[in-house]
C-alpha cells in the first residue's frame, strides 16, 4: 500500500491534530485513542520507508535506461 504525497500530508496532520486534540481535552489516558493514534503514526512512518525504496529502485532504472541510450548513440557515432 503507497499513499500518495497528499494522503501522507493529510494523514500526518490527523496525527498531529490527534494527539494535540487528545492532549488539551485529557483522554490520552484513553488507551484506545492512543492506539489508534500510534497505528496512524507507523502507517506514515511505513510509507515513507516504502517510498524510499521504489524511488531509489526509480532513480536506478532511469539511469541504466540513460547508461544504454549513451551507448547505442555512442555506437551510432561510431
Amino acid at each position: 500500500m503507497i499513499l500518495t504525497d497528499k494522503q501522507s500530508l493529510i494523514l500526518c496532520a490527523v496525527v498531529v491534530l490527534g494527539f494535540s486534540i487528545s492532549g488539551i481535552i485529557g483522554i490520552l489516558g484513553n488507551y484506545v485513542i492512543v492506539a489508534v493514534l500510534l497505528i496512524l503514526f507507523l502507517l506514515v512512518v511505513i510509507n515513507l520507508f516504502t517510498n524510499k525504496k521504489l524511488f531509489e529502485k526509480e532513480q536506478k532504472s532511469q539511469e541504466a535506461a540513460e547508461e544504454t541510450v549513451t551507448a547505442l548513440n555512442e555506437e551510432d557515432i561510431l
